[in-house]
């Protein structure tokens, strides 16, 4: 026995064992309507998603049995009818109680069928695990912080306790050696000076590394600039840095936003360093309408940007997926351009107070 949507025993057998819900229909000539869209037949899994019988519905018109239907899936009918092929469409269905998705397919002359998929399980899923990063970001952000904090606490230890000493002990070597009577005596304190002013120098370099005293005190420009200074300059790479003017300079950014983007940067000037065989690097900050951008350019070789939803190499993988990560906590964004020999641009957009993104 032939059907009207299949061919023979084979299709209807296919039609009626089938899992998912399928509707076909026959759309009668004339400009489309609802009320021209005819069910021709459903299957079982139809009848039990839809809590429908397939008598109640064969040769009544898709308006009819649903009278007030879902615009979703009526308006996914009429894009396969008036654009002649397949069509798709996703959502929650409230007369179901699932969220569903549809693929409806054109059989010419004058036909569509329809097939549902229920999605639930699968959107729950993904809803999970939507929540699961969101939580692995915002403790990302608050470990980074609780960090900074750390490393404050720790720096001003050492300057308050080691530095201060050494600065007193190289005070008193320096007395020593101006009362030193002999060469053997004069030569030693002389020694033991140079030993102390390396310490110093290296408490110094330590504290700076640690946690940069012109980030709080001088602000995230000078900050970056000194930055720039001792990464680049000692390897002979060329920077400029480029600031606001002083009037948008003075337009407040949150002490977390000056961190977490002084850090960002550093591993980006890091990256350049290693990775990117530049001659010149240039960094611009820009402060605007309740946002603050830190835009980092090379002209260094370059790369295909991967997508930041996964980690990928080195030059290009992880260290950018974790900034934007890091950004996505604070309601940022990471923006990268690149092209192999043509040098790499990083653009990171930042709310310029926390839990705000425009004022």
């Amino acid at each position: 026995m032939e059907t009207s949507y299949g061919t023979g025993d084979l299709g209807k057998l296919f039609f009626e064992q089938v899992f998912d819900p399928i509707a076909v229909y026959r759309v009668n000539p004339g400009p489309f309507d609802l009320d021209k869209v005819m069910y021709l037949d459903v299957n079982k899994a139809y009848e039990k998603v839809m809590k429908v019988k397939r008598e109640q519905v064969i040769g009544r018109s898709f308006a009819q049995v649903w009278p007030n239907g879902e615009a979703r899936w009526s308006d996914l009918i009429r894009a396969c009818v008036t654009r002649r092929r397949a069509a798709r469409s996703e959502g929650h269905s409230p007369s179901t109680g699932t969220y569903l998705e549809a693929m409806a397919f054109y059989l010419p002359p004058d036909r569509v069928a329809v097939i549902f998929f229920d999605q639930t399980k699968w959107k729950a899923a993904a809803s999970a695990l939507q929540d699961s990063q969101e939580k692995l970001r915002n403790l990302a952000a608050r470990l980074t912080l609780s960090e900074e904090q750390t490393r404050r606490e720790i720096a001003a230890d050492i300057h308050d306790r080691v530095g201060y000493s050494l600065v007193s002990l190289l005070h008193l070597v320096r007395e020593l050696k101006a009362r030193s009577s002999d060469d053997e005596s004069r030569e030693l304190s002389r020694r033991c000076q140079k030993e102390i002013e390396g310490l110093v120098e290296e408490t110094r370099t330590l504290i700076f590394k640690l946690s940069p005293p012109v980030l709080k005190d001088l602000g995230l420009n000078f900050a970056l600039e000194t930055l720039a200074e001792n990464i680049f300059t000692p390897l002979g790479i060329g920077w400029t840095f480029q600031g606001d003017d002083d009037a948008v300079t003075a337009l407040p950014v949150d002490d977390e936003i000056c961190v977490l983007l002084y850090r960002m940067t550093r591993e980006l000037l890091i990256n350049i360093t290693k990775h990117s065989k530049a001659k010149h690097a240039a960094i611009r900050v820009r402060r605007g309408q309740g946002k603050i951008q830190v835009i980092v350019e090379d002209d260094g070789v370059g790369f295909v940007p991967p997508s930041l939803r996964t980690e990928g190499n080195a030059r290009t993988g992880y260290g950018l997926f974790s900034i934007r990560e890091r950004l996505l906590t604070i309601d940022g964004q990471l923006n990268v351009l690149s092209e192999p020999g043509k040098g790499t641009t990083v653009v990171m957009t930042a709310p310029r107070m926390l839990g705000r993104s425009d004022e």
